[in-house]
């Protein structure tokens, strides 16, 4: 079984190292770097960045979305983007298996927790890269994560930061309702943090009432919870596996 791991902004496709190593016997894994993000990142911003941008440049990199059957394990950004590749071919992907994919677009507006996240944005587009940086892996983490931080690891994030903003363009206007995530047809299984954003949470929710084969689970982590909290996370995510 081919299975595909999509990582997080501000992250890269070794972020799965971990899941890797502890999948089946008959599966294969593949955890590509997303656009702008791993070694050496490259992104040229662009206005109207949008999810289909980042599913074509997979398949233009040889990922053949449309070829199925593949389990798509995504977090945040990249949980997001599995939950499009979902809707643009739904006979290729047997199960998605989602760690709070952060779909802001089908908060509602006017929802606190659509006011909280656009906050955020906007004030990193006040912002230079340096600021919006902190900005953004702060609000993920703790207040001071991005300060303990090994200054290389800053100034890669720094670099990346433009495609952060690009990330979140996407999310916040990809022309897709929970009426058409309601479409899905194959088990979806959802894992929201006990102790992250009220952001993310209030989508994990929403994506779990809407999708008809949604099953949500509750963990005691944050939103970085794959990376942070690994060996809590993992096992829950290869358990998900179809069998």
């Amino acid at each position: 079984m081919r299975c595909i791991g999509l990582h997080s902004s501000q992250s890269h496709g070794g972020q799965w190292r971990n899941f890797a190593k502890g999948l089946p016997t008959g599966y294969t894994f593949e955890a590509p770097n997303l656009i702008g993000y791993g070694a050496e990142p490259s992104f040229s911003p662009a206005p109207n960045f949008r999810l289909r941008h980042e599913l074509a440049a997979l398949e233009a990199d040889g990922m053949e979305p449309q070829q199925g059957p593949v389990v798509l394990v995504g977090h945040s950004f990249g949980g997001a983007l599995a939950l499009h590749w979902a809707r643009r071919f739904p006979d290729a992907v047997k199960a998605l298996i989602l760690y709070e994919p952060v779909a802001f677009h089908v908060l509602p507006e006017g929802h606190v927790a659509r006011t909280e996240i656009t906050a955020v944005a906007e004030a990193m587009a006040s912002m230079n890269a340096a600021d919006a940086c902190q900005h953004f892996v702060d609000y993920w983490n703790t207040p001071g994560y991005f300060a303990a931080l090994p200054q290389g690891a800053q100034q890669l994030m720094v670099q990346q930061q433009a495609k952060v903003s690009a990330d979140f363009d996407a999310l916040l206007n990809e022309p897709a309702s929970l009426t058409d995530y309601a479409k899905l047809p194959m088990p979806v299984h959802l894992f929201k943090g006990t102790k992250s954003p009220l952001s993310s949470r209030t989508v994990a929710r929403l994506l779990a009432e809407a999708i008809p084969q949604a099953e949500l689970t509750h963990v005691e982590a944050g939103h970085m919870g794959p990376l942070t909290d690994a060996r809590r996370v993992t096992p829950l995510l290869l358990n998900a596996l179809p069998v």
